[in-house]
């Protein structure tokens, strides 16, 4: 590789990071109030910590340098080089920069508004050019705004809107270096929104809401959507085959118990982490969730089935994590905010699976509210039961008319 290959890269590395390196928020806080914003707040050199500590004018300053940066540098370095990678990778080195300054020591924000930039701006090459379909900004801005009044954080919207976007570009993007560039910024910014939600501890449940989840449990079930893959590219027979082991093999566990109270009291207290205590006395939500998947294959074809256990994971997942943490509103046994973070994530997961099924929009949408309302109503059926089972019939008795 010779010297007229390598300079546009040097180009970009060196351009971008030093336009990254520019921190309006520390200097802004220097100048006005006559502190490190990195010792002030959340210690954060970005737009929120600068809100709080210096103001709402320098914290808009800020986003729009912040936003602007990486922009700046791509279109520096694509007017010198005409290269679209250099570009890519000057963008990379300007968030970089922001994270690691080097005349503060290396220590900077997090690069999260520099981030941003780039991915709207690449959002919205997808969206003009027709690689993204524009309803699919309908169900992602009632997302964002149900999210937005369920959470009130920033980083809790960020968990629903930034994988659903990930997801939205892999299905309708064609593949390109620009769409790898966009979903490693999701990537990164995800990251650093569950980096956030860990250090400021914005997890932590209130201790009756704890007793009510095992953490490992809830957070592996998005897991559960490799079955959904699974489905389509093994076939029904083959599926069942597989879900029904898996299901025997957790199922056996629970009428061993269930058949005896020694045996029962035995597991309660060896592994006390995996069996939540209300179900000392009845089927475990891990058995009645794999039952449920199996029932839903079983009784209807792929492509009401599919739709369905895709509701019955996303709507569980976001209902339980939603719902125990910033629920206020309550109705019935659940909260409304529970239920909204439900209905959201079944939305989305439908939206996202309708390419490839042959049902309406419209169809899977009722499928998503009915799925919402036998997660919220007393129906006196779990909840793993009744949501995918509803919710299919609902779709299947529709296709009928």
């Amino acid at each position: 590789m010779n010297l007229n290959q390598v300079w546009p890269f040097l180009l970009a590395l060196f351009i971008g990071y030093l336009l990254g390196c520019l921190s309006p928020a520390y200097f802004l806080a220097r100048w006005l109030k006559r502190v490190d914003i990195r010792d002030q707040g959340t210690k954060n050199a970005g737009t929120v910590n600068t809100y709080h500590v210096v103001g709402l004018f320098p914290a808009i300053i800020t986003a729009l340098i912040d936003v602007s940066k990486g922009l700046i540098a791509m279109f520096i370095v694509s007017s010198a080089t005409g290269s679209r990678y250099a570009a890519l990778l000057a963008g990379a080195a300007a968030v970089a920069g922001h994270v690691f300054p080097f005349y503060l020591r290396f220590r900077g924000g997090q690069g999260v508004a520099t981030a941003t930039g780039l991915m709207l701006y690449f959002l919205g090459r997808f969206y003009l050019t027709n690689q993204l379909p524009a309803a699919s900004l309908v169900f992602l801005f009632l997302g964002v705004i149900s999210f937005a009044w369920v959470s009130r954080q920033g980083e809790f919207v960020g968990l629903f809107v930034l994988p659903s976007l990930g997801f939205l570009v892999l299905i309708f993007a064609p593949p390109s270096v620009e769409r790898a560039f966009l979903l490693l910024i999701f990537a990164y910014i995800l990251g650093i929104n569950i980096f956030n939600i860990w250090k400021q501890r914005l997890w932590q449940l209130a201790e009756h809401a704890r007793q009510e989840m095992i953490g490992w449990r809830v957070y592996l079930r998005p897991l559960a959507l490799l079955l959904v893959w699974l489905l389509f590219k093994w076939g029904k027979k083959l599926f069942l085959t597989l879900v029904g082991s898996v299901t025997m093999f957790f199922l056996l566990p629970d009428l061993l118990r269930l058949a005896s109270t020694k045996v029962n009291r035995f597991f309660f207290i060896s592994l006390r982490r995996v069996y939540k205590q209300k179900e000392l006395r009845r089927f475990s939500s891990i058995s009645l969730f794999l039952v449920s998947i199996f029932l839903t294959t079983l009784l209807f074809e792929r492509d009401v089935a599919a739709p369905a256990v895709s509701f019955l994971v996303c709507g569980d997942f976001f209902s339980k994590v939603y719902g125990l943490r910033f629920g206020r509103l309550q109705l019935f046994e659940k909260s409304v905010q529970g239920s909204l973070a439900h209905l959201n994530a079944c939305l989305m997961a439908g939206y996202l699976i309708h390419p490839f099924i042959n049902l309406s929009l419209p169809v899977i949408i009722l499928g998503a509210l009915v799925a919402t309302l036998a997660e919220l109503l007393p129906l006196g059926v779990d909840d793993n039961l009744a949501v995918p089972l509803l919710s299919a019939s609902t779709m299947y008795v529709t296709l009928l008319f």
